[in-house]
């Protein structure tokens, strides 16, 4: 079969081992995916053949290639002071040309940010009309950006309700709103109320493919039109796509070919682009002859031929991974640990002796999908990994309906999104989306008819995070393949004894429930790798701690001993939050400095009364793997200089600090992001020391620091700073040195005293300056 590698199709045995026998019928289907549309006989089995790890770096990602005339217009209009009043900005384009990149760009830019206080995106769903709940869900989800003094509780309002209570609130702000792939004319009914014109600035954007659209009337005048990429922006693009430099001289022969195949079109550059750079150079002849002989001709291709190309290459072990995207809705932004999990609960992650973490090798497929553009990176973590995903629009198009048709998923992105009872596919999840009171009905009902049906008793995945109000009949206790249960958000307060009897769960998720207690049982659940929590307790310690457990959130101990709970026997533990008691601080250090491949940590010190108490560092001090900590609790002074040598992520909260802890923290060689907030130091300055220089803090926070009235940066210190927010320090009134940091780009100010705002703007400008004032709105 095109694009399988032969040993996956003829030795059935020995994927079986790879992937789980379960996995061989979806994996039949997915190789029926555009077999018939190609004559392409390529194989690519194998993974990671020319990554380059910079196409994973945020910045890297972000820029914009091709697109910088667009980008500098589009940002002239939006900052343009000699018109004041409220402006529609349409980005239109019938072909995929960037639009929604091109718009995250601008709306994540610092002078962006700098001059409009609200900014909200939301995409405008297909469906979207004026007369039903589609606009009321519109206008709840902007709302739902907005950071407010005081929370309303907006989804019991009317539609009339919320449209007067947004225009309330942005009558008071300069606001930018990104209305993403509008396709209907009934959005015109949104604008004139409750977005009103108020003469200050206000600017919406608009994204769609069709002209109707963007030309409604004269409030709609400013239009503008993306167009295909010039030779040069094409080729610029394509060498970073392959991570080439200019002057490449092995692949100029390429450029006339390349050009004349791709003519601008820069979903055809990426995916070609994607597919060239896990190759040598010396192969992509064969490969562009094919792509043309596919077309039977010499001029423009179609992008469907690069969409085929650029799946009949990925390598076996990734083709489900990238087709399980379909199963959440289009452009919704994907939580990356969620999505990762769920690729090896479904059997797709292929491990190894040597890389024996699922989530691990789950990472290195999700970085090949992104270096093949066929994943795209939403949002960012302040670390610089990713946040969420998902499958490009124009894909997600072409994908879905195929995914569908070959049996792959079975799927329904309606109001209550979860594979129908009536047919039992590969993948079965039972998934929902939507998270509305008014959802809950709908979710009952659909739920409860797939449960007393019997007809939904092989699933692995229950994922119902957000549902307000789920019910969880009895009869789930005999689902018994289940292996991921997602629970997150919901309106639960308990949860049934039978956790323990499901064989093969490995993954529970309750964190931001009511539950504030789970049954023993559930350490009887021996296959249980991730057990999220929010301040749960367990009334009785296991005798016989879950081997596998690698991830535990969220649990009291209390006053128990921690030995008792086996906490130190949990050696496969790779992430720990835990609350203890300040009487056994001490042991629970002990047993924490025994888990060796413990690489983050978030951990709590409460009294009885609930009140922060002090925790030991001490044995601590020489852990190895330990790079992610949290402390939220009292750390004596002397304490401070037993931190792990390894930390890269460092948040102190409610330390009480009487010392300076910048010397100390300073000399931690590996620290990127710190932050000090909560009342962690209770001195008047701090200081950020030349011989004690933070080498490679990229991001700090300092947040409610009540007493810190003077903060002084030595020349020399914090060389690699690129963000520096300061929140709600009140006292804070002066700085030294800020104007010495060599990399800052963004100093962050949020409800600042007025002395402080001007004296940094004074020193740095209004350049890397970004002011917030949430208090006042």
């Amino acid at each position: 079969m095109s694009g399988a590698p032969p040993s996956a199709v003829e030795n059935d045995g020995e994927f079986m081992d790879g992937v789980g026998a379960a996995v061989v019928p979806a994996m039949v289907a997915v190789e029926k995916l555009f077999g018939e549309h190609t004559e392409l006989e390529l194989r690519n089995s194998g993974l990671g053949g020319g990554w380059n790890n910079h196409q994973y770096d945020q910045e890297w990602h972000s820029a914009l290639v091709g697109l910088e005339d667009a980008e500098k217009e589009l940002v002239a209009r939006l900052l343009d002071d000699n018109e004041k009043r409220l402006r529609v900005i349409s980005l239109v384009s019938e072909e995929p040309l960037g639009k929604t990149a091109l718009t995250r760009k601008v709306y994540n830019r610092l002078d962006i940010r700098q001059h409009f206080k609200l900014r909200v995106w939301v995409r405008v769903p297909k469906d979207f009309a004026y007369k039903d709940v589609t606009y009321w869900g519109l206008l709840l989800n902007i709302l739902e950006q907005i950071p407010l003094a005081e929370y309303e509780d907006f989804e019991s309002m009317s539609k009339e309700e919320l449209s007067a209570m947004l225009f309330k609130i942005l009558r008071k702000v300069r606001f930018l709103i990104v209305l993403d792939d509008v396709c209907t004319v009934d959005v015109r009914f949104l604008l004139p109320y409750p977005f009103a014109n108020l003469l200050n600035g206000s600017r919406i954007i608009l994204t769609t493919r069709d002209s109707n659209v963007a030309s409604l009337s004269d409030f709609w005048n400013s239009g503008l039109n993306l167009m295909r990429l010039s030779d040069e922006g094409s080729w610029a693009l394509f060498l970073k796509k392959v991570g080439r430099p200019q002057n490449s001289s092995d692949i100029n022969n390429f450029r006339e070919d390349i050009l004349r195949i791709c003519h601008g079109l820069s979903p055809a550059i990426m995916l070609l682009g994607g597919v060239l750079s896990t190759m040598e150079s010396s192969e992509w002849s064969r490969v562009i002859d094919l792509v043309v002989a596919a077309h039977f001709g010499k001029g423009q291709l179609p992008l469907s031929n690069f969409v085929v190309l650029s799946y009949q290459m990925l390598p076996y072990v990734l083709k489900p991974c990238f087709l399980y995207l379909a199963v959440f809705p289009k452009a919704y932004e994907i939580p990356i640990e969620r999505l990762l999990q769920l690729w090896h609960v479904h059997g797709f992650v292929q491990t190894s002796p040597e890389a024996s973490v699922p989530e691990d090798v789950a990472k290195k497929y999700l970085e090949e999908l992104v270096c093949r553009n066929m994943i795209e990176i939403v949002r960012w973590k302040s670390v610089g990994t990713p946040k969420t995903c998902h499958m490009p629009c124009y894909l997600y198009d072409v994908f879905l309906p195929k995914a569908k048709d070959i049996g792959f998923l079975d799927l329904h992105h309606g109001e209550s999104e979860c594979t129908s009872a009536d047919s039992l596919q590969f993948l079965q999840p039972c998934v929902s989306f939507n998270t509305g009171k008014r959802d809950r009905i709908n979710w009952k009902i659909t739920f409860t008819k797939i449960i007393n049906e019997g007809g939904f008793l092989m699933p692995k995945v229950l994922d119902l995070e957000g549902v307000c109000d789920p019910v969880l009949p009895k009869k789930l206790g005999i689902m018994v393949n289940l292996r991921y249960v997602n629970l997150r958000g919901t309106d639960l307060y308990s949860f049934p004894a039978f956790i323990g009897d499901l064989p093969h769960l490995e993954i529970l998720d309750l964190k931001h429930t009511h539950i504030s207690s789970l049954p023993s049982s559930i350490w009887n659940a021996k296959n249980l790798r991730h057990l999220y929590m929010n301040d749960v307790s367990i009334p009785k310690p296991s005798n016989q701690p879950p081997t596998n457990l690698e991830v535990l959130t969220g649990l009291m101990i209390g006053s128990k001993d921690p030995r008792k709970y086996g906490l130190d026997r949990y050696t496969s533990l790779r992430k720990l939050r835990l609350i203890c008691h300040p009487e056994l601080a001490l042991q629970t250090a002990e047993c924490i400095s025994r888990l060796d491949n413990l690489h983050t940590l978030r951990l709590q010190s409460n009294g009885m009364s609930g009140q922060l108490s002090n925790l030991e560092l001490s044995p601590m001090k020489d852990h190895q793997s330990l790079s992610n900590l949290h402390l939220i609790g009292v750390i004596k002074d002397h304490q401070i200089g037993n931190l792990p040598r390894n930390l890269s992520i460092l948040t102190l909260v409610r330390s009480r600090l009487i010392e300076d802890p910048m010397p100390v923290l300073g000399k931690l060689p590996q620290l990127r992001v710190l932050s000090v907030a909560a009342c962690s130091y209770l001195g008047q300055e701090m200081t950020c020391h030349a011989d004690q220089n933070f080498p490679e803090l990229r991001v700090l926070k300092l947040w409610v620091l009540e007493k810190l009235k003077l903060l002084t940066v030595e020349n020399g210190a914090m060389p690699q700073l690129r963000e520096l927010e300061i929140k709600n320090c009140r006292e804070l009134r002066s700085s030294e040195g800020l104007d010495q940091l060599p990399a800052l780009k963004e100093l962050i100010l949020t409800d600042m005293p007025q002395d402080f705002v001007e004296d940094a703007r004074r020193r740095l400008g209004n350049e890397k300056l970004l002011i917030n004032n949430y208090t006042c709105m």
